[in-house]
């Protein structure tokens, strides 16, 4: 009995330690959240929790290379591809028929001639005897009007020694109609004459010009008619292009632009030439609906590298000043169009921009709005959104990540 009652002495001990040690931790507890809930912080990093937070979203944020860029003024260029051509050409044709004795053996296709030079001969036989045949009846139409003219004049003697007053009542008396026609025979004569004579010169075709051979039609031996084509020459003393521009080119070309100078480059890059605008197409084509620039290149054989008709060049113009402009890569345009930046709160904007001129890798643009500095995507991509926070980061930067 002595043990029970010990140990139920004990018992009430233990619980009444455990009850005691419970309401104290909650005592605690309750301390700790009123201190909580009245008190200020105390901490200085609990203030700054918000700035802490737009940290991470900014670390979290799509990294994009931007290029800081202002608006200038720059020289708008006007660049284009074309076509060189002859400025002129000719399909020499026979004038007269005949045996072709002759062919110059410079007479194929691709040989350089000079003007005046003998290409083909034509039997002038034929010819010679026209020759002939009009100039003796040139000698008898002059030999008539000598004989009429001196008859003329021992008629008017006759009159006056005939003692009769005033003139003859017909013309016939002094010989004036027969001198008139004799007169008229001489001159029908010469001008046969000049006829046989070009006629004859016709039978030796020469190079109108300093050209290149296109085309040979004939060979020797053959025999041609009047009409008949013989050979096709282009000339090399001057070589023409027609450069077609946009209408944003074309405000963009210097005035006047009848006169300004050229750059011709090759695009292999081994020839530059000089070409000068002549004139302005003053009509929009058909087909493309674009302006003509016509250019000519003088002497386009002359220099170490000559100009050949039918190449391919590149045309730079260099145009008007044009300001408020943007210099950017070509790789900040999007095939859209558009042109993205991050504004001053580091979100994506973009507008669309038409580039006004080009050069090789660079594109010129008007500036978006009335800002000093723009800060322009260079590789924008098609997941962009507007309004997009992103951090902006400068061309060169490090490992950016390029978007």
């Amino acid at each position: 009995m002595k043990l029970w009652a010990r140990l139920r002495r004990g018992s009430r001990r233990i619980f009444t330690t455990r009850s005691l040690l419970f309401l104290a931790s909650l005592a605690v507890l309750a301390g700790v959240i009123v201190t909580l809930t009245w008190s200020p912080p105390a901490d200085p990093g609990v203030a700054d929790e918000p700035a802490r937070a737009e940290r991470a979203i900014a670390e979290r944020a799509r990294a994009v290379t931007v290029i800081s860029t202002s608006a200038a003024s720059h020289a708008a260029r006007i660049d284009g591809l074309a076509e060189v051509r002859p400025r002129w050409s000719s399909t020499l044709k026979s004038v007269v028929d005949g045996v072709l004795l002759e062919v110059s053996s410079e007479l194929q296709p691709g040989a350089r001639v000079s003007a005046g030079q003998v290409l083909a001969v034509v039997d002038p036989t034929a010819w010679q005897a026209n020759l002939a045949e009009a100039e003796n009846r040139l000698a008898l139409a002059e030999l008539n009007l000598l004989r009429e003219q001196q008859e003329g004049v021992e008629a008017r003697a006759s009159w006056r020694e005939s003692g009769l007053p005033g003139e003859p009542d017909s013309s016939l008396v002094l010989r004036a109609p027969q001198i008139d026609a004799a007169q008229g025979e001489v001159a029908a004569a010469r001008a046969a004459r000049d006829w046989a004579t070009r006629q004859l010169e016709y039978t030796r075709i020469r190079a109108p010009f300093a050209g290149i051979v296109a085309a040979r039609h004939v060979s020797r031996g053959e025999s041609i008619l009047p009409g008949e084509p013989i050979v096709e020459i282009v000339a090399t003393h001057s070589f023409e292009l027609a450069l077609q521009v946009s209408p944003a080119q074309w405000r963009n070309l210097p005035e006047p632009v009848v006169g300004t100078v050229a750059e011709l480059i090759e695009p292999e890059g081994a020839g530059r030439w000089r070409a000068t605008v002549t004139r302005v197409g003053n009509s929009f084509d058909p087909t493309t609906r674009l302006r003509t620039l016509y250019l000519t290149v003088p002497d386009p054989l002359a220099g170490e590298v000559p100009l050949l008709p039918g190449a391919f060049v590149r045309v730079r113009i260099s145009g008007r000043q044009v300001e408020r402009t943007l210099e950017l890569p070509e790789s900040a345009l999007t095939r859209s169009g558009h042109v993205w930046y991050v504004d001053g709160e580091d979100t994506l904007r973009r507008y669309a921009a038409a580039p006004l001129f080009t050069r090789p890798g660079r594109i010129y643009i008007p500036q978006p709005g009335p800002a000093s500095s723009w800060r322009i995507v260079q590789y924008p991509l098609d997941s962009f959104m507007v309004g997009q926070t992103v951090r902006a980061v400068a061309d060169g930067a490090g490992d950016t990540g390029k978007s």
